[in-house]
């Protein structure tokens, strides 16, 4: 009668914490010694692969530990999915002898070179713009068994159009937000992507220094109402890959979008991307909805 009443009881615990667990705020810390268990903390990178000509973002998430930067590289070097149709910058028989950052620059030492010249700028630009998101890293320099491959890079700012794949991601020359607004208005470079419809005209640019919030204003035309409705999914993704075209700017923390003091476009399935602060989208393309 006693073990029944103890397992009963033992029941009831389990139970209870089980609850309790649910119940916690998202992002909430546990004690270091959960931590080490199934509940261990975790962060969004972006690993910068490459479908066609362009370079193409594939957020995961990865454990938030102190070797969250090599985690990182290791990502990119052992490439994609294969179900994923995309395919890596890096050739696959290139191995990392050594990794260290040293006053925020990412030292990469690789096994062997990484191609031709045209190669060999897309594997670059791959390594940068990955390694460069991963805090504390501002910059990278790669090395081939111990041989310079180029100076130390720094991010080149990316324009991300919407693609039927996804966003793709397109190198800039920009030099501020406004620059790269302009860029985003004259449209993406293949047709297979999608901009901002045309049409479309720049009514407001405003940028509050002390919040770093750029507040953006637009014509609200029938093209985007068309849009909105007949491609919800497809301008979702364009204000998305707006947003996280202007915040690439380190002065940028925040976007605040208006079409024509609209609260929604088509049926309201972007209305809480309008008019709020946003930052920028921990999220550029799952990676598990490209399998």
């Amino acid at each position: 009668m006693l073990r029944q009443i103890a397992a009963v009881l033992g029941l009831a615990a389990l139970i209870a914490g089980g609850a309790w667990m649910r119940t916690l705020p998202a992002g909430w810390l546990l004690s270091p010694v959960v931590q080490g268990f199934a509940w261990q903390t975790s962060t969004t990178v972006n690993l910068y692969f490459v479908r066609r000509a362009f370079l193409f973002p594939v957020s995961r998430r990865l454990p938030a530990t102190d070797q969250l930067p090599r985690a990182v590289l290791e990502a990119l070097i052992a490439g994609p999915s294969p179900s994923s149709g995309l395919k890596s910058a890096i050739p696959r028989e290139v191995a990392l002898r050594s990794f260290s950052v040293v006053n925020t620059v990412a030292r990469i030492d690789l096994s062997r070179g990484l191609g031709g010249v045209d190669d060999e700028r897309t594997a670059l630009a791959a390594i940068t713009e990955t390694m460069t998101g991963v805090p504390g890293i501002r910059s990278v320099a790669v090395s081939v068994q111990g041989q310079p491959v180029a100076p130390a890079e720094t991010r080149t700012p990316l324009l991300y159009f919407p693609s039927a794949d996804g966003l793709v991601a397109v190198q800039t020359r920009a030099a501020d937000a406004h620059a790269a607004l302009t860029a985003y208005l004259a449209g993406p470079p293949a047709p297979e992507m999608i901009g901002v419809p045309a049409g479309v005209r720049l009514l407001a640019y405003d940028y509050d220094a002390a919040n770093q919030l750029l507040s953006v204003g637009f014509t609200y035309t029938p093209s985007v109402r068309t849009l909105a409705l007949e491609r919800p999914e497809r301008t979702r993704m364009l204000l998305l890959g707006l947003i996280a075209s202007l915040t690439e700017f380190p002065d940028v923390r925040a976007v605040r979008l208006d079409f024509g003091g609209q609260s929604r476009l088509g049926l309201g399935e972007c209305s809480d991307l309008l008019r709020s602060p946003q930052p920028r989208p921990a999220l550029l393309n799952d990676e598990r909805l490209l399998d």
